[in-house]
This record gives structure tokens, C-alpha cells and sequence, in this order.
């Protein structure tokens, strides 16, 4: 089962990912089992979107039969699904709290485990189980998405670049945030990520501040979110943005709100229609106007540059990307530009389960003057987000 230990977050992580490699994979692939029977296979399951309806086919594939669904959108009480009944979280807890494992199926930007485990904990629910478990033994039949796109045992076997990782960040909050995401990946257990998070942004102001001068690169520009940002915490007190998007669709939402903005600022701002990689080439990309549109395996071609090229001649000051797990290789394909110009890096590294340590290692290779920050914004490890400072723009 995930591990619940007397661990907390001024713990080296040295002293709590102990076990060997093989253990792990036999715990993942018991994990399911020995907290159903901990409770006599008696179970809840908790979120009815879309991985609350996979869990209850994939249980009744392994013969165990939910009690219930359970959810707090008050819609859904009483309605039923797979001829199981949906009750509100007081009523689930009331008839299952003393005797059944709440498995909570919720993943999405806006939840946060812990304030899910200690609501039910509250009502009187004495085993409340984070969906890893279910993930570990189905693997992407059950998910397949983002930090937990990788089963524990991978975690383990890097626990080199693990442990060299956490010996990077600036600041004690860096430096939590970073062993609750390890945590999460690798024991299953999230509810030491930061909660309340801070407010989210790529510009945290105890960090460093945007300056007259910035030249600024935005890699995944999407619809102008991060623009818009900007603009409303700087106005025109900017030098040039590059917005590089990939996705047409999301391109086009780019221009019509660039082709509404002044014309003092709409001068400054440089659309480039491309994906950003390690190497120039083509690659087939998704078009669905989404925060999430990615490279995959089908989809149409578009060009793929590396930053090194594109700013050959441009220097840059503040880099950006949230590129949906390509932010690796688009760091490696601007070693020259990081190297020449030291600029300032927000860069997501929760789309993939090793970036949270591999990006943190490349950065410090690349720039080893410039401080680490970590901040995690959003639900259970969604937008966390590495800020690589040069230490005369650093607040801290």
C-alpha cells in the first residue's frame, strides 16, 4: 500500500527511498491488494468523473465490488452509475466510514488530496487511500498522464540524479516542494504538497522582478495567457516578447488577441509558428486549441527549432516554457543562447516524471551561478514550476 510513515519534509530523502528497485516493483503490484484487505475488500470509491468510472470496471475485473460512489457535486447524489449509487461524501461516510478504504479518483488542477483526506477523516472515514495504488497495478489502463506517467520503481532506479537534485534549491520552500513531489511519485502519497498554494504565476514576485529590458521568450504562448499576464503586472514596460506556439488552432486565438491590444505594445510582440526542441526537424502535433496540445504520434506536421537557432542573433532575458514535457529538449537546443545571455528560466517540469530532477540537473550544468526556486501552484503536483534566477536578479 502507499506508504504512510513518520516521514516529514526536513527529512533527507536519502534516508526515507530506501528500499532496492525489486521491492518496489513488488510493492506496486501489491499495494492494491493489501489495503483492500485491510479492510476486507470493502471499498468506496471516491470522484465519479472519468477515472471513478475506471476504477469500478477494474476492480470487478480483480472480483471486488464497490459499496458505493461517492462525490460532492450534489447533482450526482442519488443518481447511479454501473448500477452503483452515488451518495454524498456525509452519507458514503456515514454508512462506510468505520469499515471501508475511500479510494479517492480525483485528478484535476483544482484538487488537492489533502483537503479531500482530511474532509472525509472529519465525516468519520478511518481509511482514506490516494488513487497510486490503482494507477500501479493497471497502469494507463487506469492513467496515463503527466507526473504520474511512470510507475515508483523508475523513480528508484535514478535515485542518484534523485538525491543530487534536491542538494540544488535556493530556499527551504523549494526544497519541501521538491521532496512532496518525490514523495508523490514515489510512495504514493500526496498529501505533503503545498496547501493553500501560492498565487500562481510565472512572475513570483519574492523571487525576482520583470524588468524594463526584458526580452522575453514564451515558449507555449497557447491563446496570449502568459502575455496577458504580463501585461497586466507591467503594461508596456517591456522591451519584446516571443510568443512560439505549435498548435494552429491556439495560434489563431494568439493573433486575434494580439491584433486588439495598443499599438505601442503591439509592436513589440513576435509571433513564431513552431514547436522548440533540441534539434531542428518536423514533428506531428495535435492541434486542439488546448492548454494541452503536445507532439504525439499523429496529427500534422509542423516545424520543430531548436532556441539556439531562433535566437542566434537576439539576445534574451526571461524564458518560458510549459511545452506539455518537451521542455528538456528544448533546453538542450539552447545551450549556446542559455549560455551567452544568463537569462531568467520559469520552466514546468510536471508534465514527465523525471523532470522534476532531470531539468533542476541540466539547468545547474548549463548555468551553475543561477539560484533554483520550486513552487507547486495547482492540485496535487499540477503547475509546478522551476524558476532559474542569475544571482544579481534573484530577491532572495
Amino acid at each position: 500500500m502507499p506508504i504512510s510513515a513518520p516521514y516529514d519534509l526536513n527529512t533527507p530523502l536519502s534516508e526515507i527511498l530506501t528500499e532496492s528497485v525489486d521491492s518496489v516493483m513488488q510493492r506496486e503490484g501489491c499495494a492494491l491488494d493489501e489495503i483492500l484487505n485491510s479492510r476486507n475488500r470493502r471499498c468506496v470509491i471516491f470522484g465519479c468523473g472519468t477515472l471513478g468510472k475506471k476504477a469500478v470496471g477494474l476492480f470487478r475485473e480483480i472480483g471486488v465490488e464497490p459499496l458505493a460512489l461517492a462525490d460532492s457535486d450534489p447533482a450526482l447524489w442519488g443518481t447511479a452509475h454501473g448500477g452503483l449509487t452515488i451518495l454524498s461524501p456525509q452519507e458514503a461516510a456515514r454508512q462506510f466510514g468505520a469499515h471501508a478504504v475511500f479510494f479517492v479518483t480525483i485528478w484535476n488542477d483544482r484538487h488537492w488530496f489533502r483537503s479531500t483526506q482530511s474532509r472525509l477523516a472529519g465525516l468519520g472515514c478511518t481509511s482514506v487511500c490516494s488513487y497510486a495504488p490503482i494507477f500501479w497495478r493497471f497502469g494507463s489502463r487506469f492513467m496515463d498522464l503527466l507526473l504520474l506517467n511512470e510507475p515508483p520503481h523508475c523513480v528508484y532506479k535514478q535515485l542518484d540524479q534523485v538525491f543530487a537534485a534536491e542538494k540544488l534549491w535556493a530556499d527551504s520552500q523549494s526544497l519541501a516542494t521538491y521532496r512532496a513531489n518525490l514523495l508523490w511519485r514515489s510512495l504514493g502519497d500526496p498529501s505533503l504538497l503545498p496547501y493553500p498554494p501560492p498565487v500562481n504565476t510565472y512572475f513570483p514576485p519574492d523571487i525576482f522582478s520583470i524588468a524594463p529590458e526584458e526580452v522575453m521568450v514564451d515558449c507555449g504562448a497557447f491563446d496570449g495567457d502568459t502575455i496577458r499576464f504580463t501585461l497586466d503586472l507591467v503594461g508596456a514596460r517591456f522591451n519584446a516578447i516571443y510568443a512560439i506556439e505549435a498548435d494552429s488552432i491556439s495560434t489563431k486565438k494568439l493573433n486575434d488577441y494580439i491584433a486588439k491590444l495598443p499599438d505601442d505594445i503591439r509592436k513589440k510582440i513576435h509571433k513564431i509558428e513552431c514547436a522548440v526542441g533540441e534539434a531542428r526537424g518536423t514533428i506531428r502535433f495535435v492541434m486542439g486549441g488546448l492548454l494541452t496540445s503536445s507532439a504525439g504520434d499523429t496529427g500534422q506536421e509542423v516545424a520543430c527549432l531548436p532556441l539556439d537557432e531562433l535566437f542566434e542573433n537576439n539576445p534574451v532575458t526571461f524564458i518560458k516554457m510549459d511545452i506539455e514535457g518537451a521542455e528538456f529538449g528544448a533546453l538542450q537546443g539552447g545551450r549556446h543562447v542559455l549560455q551567452r545571455d544568463r537569462p531568467v528560466l520559469a520552466i514546468c517540469v510536471y508534465h514527465t516524471q523525471g523532470d522534476i530532477w532531470r531539468i533542476p540537473l541540466l539547468i545547474h550544468e548549463l548555468l551553475p551561478e543561477h539560484k533554483l526556486f520550486l513552487r507547486a501552484y495547482e492540485g496535487d503536483g499540477f503547475q509546478t514550476v522551476l524558476y532559474a534566477v542569475p544571482p544579481d536578479r534573484a530577491l532572495i
